[in-house]
């Protein structure tokens, strides 16, 4: 009798053969300088390391200063040095060589110019994202776009072009995609109710000093923002804490050092980018980078200990020219006079 259990078995394992183990999710995250800068897609990579579904998940951030979805570029650009970028220059080359199985793309921002509205700047804007989630969809990975964030939010009386007005209808268009099943996180309502709220408990507060960039509370408004709309298309839980202090020093290290690695691996026609490291000598995953956290949402942002972390792209690109110093390590924060335009 044993014999004959013992002969069964493998019969039985044939049968019914062990689950394969899920593949790890490639997590792209492609935009302008806001998300180049690394600090809210940093967050966000930070609270979904929480979730043992992602904890070993590959996050690259492949956005671009100055990029755009549609591929328009204003005349004199950068002072003539460049035209902007545009994603679908570099897209097939991410989507080939990365192999994502999900995309998160935040554009708008520059691809209407910080002009008024214009119907063919518009039109352009809808076709780049249509033709940017097909590609995505037909290289078998899901996409989630991301409204853009708000212009002049400090000082809309300065908004003479009345372009926060003109990523209004971007957002709108594109949380109008919904109805064709489309995943769309819109960080508009959110960020605007938290900007209110820190001016509320101090006046003096400030989400962008330049009108486009968002200083490190800025870009943390932002991922509380992204987040309950993410997480819901990945069944994760709406709550979360985001790493803070040493523990999301070692995140953002880690992402801007992939995000110039695979920035580097993929290509692009974006002067003043540093050089990455080859991605064979990329590090393996810290297990223990996710266990210290950042208050919940909602809490005082001013109560967090990171204000200078993380300045502003252009300041970021200026000090890893210089020096080649990590990211995380400038403290400073230029002066600024006016709107950045080659976000």
């Amino acid at each position: 009798m044993g014999m004959s259990i013992i002969r069964i078995i493998p019969v039985l394992l044939a049968l019914f053969p062990a689950p394969l183990p899920a593949a790890v999710p490639r997590i792209a995250i492609l935009g302008d300088s806001i998300p180049y800068a690394g600090y809210w897609p940093a967050l966000l990579e930070s609270g979904l390391r929480r979730n043992s579904a992602y904890r070993n998940a590959e996050i690259v951030n492949f956005s671009l200063p100055s990029e755009t979805a549609s591929g328009l570029s204003e005349p004199g650009h950068a002072a003539g040095a460049f035209p902007r970028p545009c994603i679908h220059d570099r897209l097939d080359a991410i989507l080939s060589r990365y192999k994502p199985t999900l995309v998160i793309a935040c554009y708008g921002m520059n691809d209407g110019m910080m002009q008024p509205f214009s119907e063919a700047n518009f039109q352009a804007y809808q076709q780049s994202m249509e033709r940017l989630k097909a590609k995505t969809e037909s290289a078998g990975a899901r996409f989630i776009a991301v409204t853009p964030p708000l212009y002049m939010a400090d000082t809309p009386e300065k908004d003479s072009a009345r372009y926060n007005a003109v990523l209004d209808i971007y957002a709108e268009w594109l949380n109008g995609q919904k109805k064709k099943g489309w995943l769309v996180a819109d960080m508009r309502p959110g960020l605007s109710r938290q900007i209110r709220a820190a001016k509320e408990k101090n006046p003096r507060f400030m989400y962008a000093p330049d009108g486009v960039h968002p200083g490190p509370e800025g870009h943390l408004m932002i991922a509380r923002s992204v987040w309950p709309a993410i997480a819901s298309f990945l069944n994760l839980s709406p709550n979360v804490r985001f790493a803070e202090g040493d523990a999301f020093n070692k995140i953002l290290e880690r992402h801007n050092l992939f995000k110039l690695a695979w920035l580097s691996e993929t290509g692009h026609k974006r002067p003043g980018i540093p050089a990455g490291v080859p991605i064979a000598e990329l590090p393996r995953i810290a297990e223990d980078v996710w266990t210290k956290t950042a208050p919940e949402p909602g809490a005082d942002p001013h109560s967090r200990n990171l204000k200078n972390t993380v300045p502003v792209v252009d300041f970021i690109l200026d000090a890893l020219r210089k020096t080649g110093a990590s990211m995380l390590r400038e403290n400073k924060e230029p002066a600024r006079t006016g709107p950045e335009k080659a976000s």
